[in-house]
């Protein structure tokens, strides 16, 4: 009977024990201290930047642990001239028409690649600026900034999360790449001497600080597959003037003309505080015929 009463204890001390070591290890994933960088699933991290001025964004750089830092830690980034390859590889294989870039130098700034997260600062990170200027920019591809973090003055590195490839996205006040922009389109279409009403749903793209891309006519297209040539064919531009005109010329190679009459070709904000463009144009379809169009444009919010 003894036997099996010191059976028990010794069985209910080990799961005690065991028991502890559980917490004692939780206790010290918990309150572990390490050093990564924000990012998505996929390294990358998304940010709009105005076309037309030079705006300042910021990778941001976290020392996670519940306990705040007690000393000034020290971390040093650097750019990773492999993540992006890797990026094009994954996503899209050998389809090289999508591949996203590596920014230009010449379109961005980054000043100091060092940030110092403070022992006396109530937060747990600290940002590192960059200097953005978009313009020039397509709107059909991807850019990315690639880095990486090189060194922390203390604590471990997430192995994880030392990346982030800093995604520029392109805006402006008619248009974003943020998410995709529509504008709801009625009109008239006239084909030699027949004509239609239309309403179609059209995808803007912002080109600079008072242009915008779209296709001509009721021509939609999707912005994740749409190719050069597509393009080439049948992309306008729309640039609306300081007095809100509105000149229509062709973004590539489109052949277009702008028709001129005293209630189209200008920009105004209806009571909903959107943007309408109304529209007169006319342009050469595929087939080498003219179309004319007669159109309001409403932004879609």
């Amino acid at each position: 009977m003894k036997s099996k009463l010191y059976i028990a204890l010794a069985l209910l001390a080990s799961v005690a024990l065991t028991s502890c070591d559980e917490d004692a290890q939780f206790r010290g994933e918990l309150y572990k201290k390490v050093i990564y960088v924000l990012s998505n699933t996929d390294y990358t991290f998304e940010a709009e930047h105005a076309l037309g001025e030079t705006s300042t964004g910021y990778v941001t750089v976290y020392c996670g642990g519940t306990e705040h830092i007690s000393k000034d830690v020290t971390v040093q980034l650097e750019y990773d001239d492999e993540a992006v390859g890797k990026y094009n590889y994954i996503n899209y294989d050998l389809d090289e028409s999508r591949y996203a870039h590596e920014l230009d130098p010449k379109h961005y700034t980054i000043e100091n690649f060092s940030v110092v997260l403070k022992a006396n600062s109530p937060d747990n990170y600290s940002l590192l600026p960059i200097k953005i200027n978009p313009d020039g920019l397509s709107p059909d591809s991807i850019y990315f900034i690639p880095l990486r973090i090189k060194s922390a003055s203390a604590h471990e590195i997430n192995p994880d999360k030392q990346y982030v490839m800093y995604r520029v996205l392109l805006k402006n006040e008619y248009a974003t790449m943020k998410n995709t922009t529509y504008y709801q389109v009625t009109g008239v279409e006239t084909r030699g001497s027949d004509a239609a009403g239309i309403s179609i749903t059209r995808i803007v793209a912002p080109v600079s600080k008072n242009q915008v891309r779209f296709f001509a006519g009721t021509t939609t297209y999707n912005p994740t597959t749409v190719t050069k040539e597509e393009i080439a064919k049948l992309a306008l531009m729309a640039t609306i003037n300081a007095d809100k005109s509105i000149s229509v010329s062709s973004y590539s190679g489109c052949e277009v003309e702008q028709i001129e009459d005293p209630e189209s070709n200008f920009c105004e904000v209806n009571a909903r505080k959107q943007y309408v463009f109304h529209l007169h144009y006319r342009y050469k379809d595929t087939n080498g015929n003219w179309v004319e169009m007669v159109e309001n444009c409403v932004q879609r919010n």
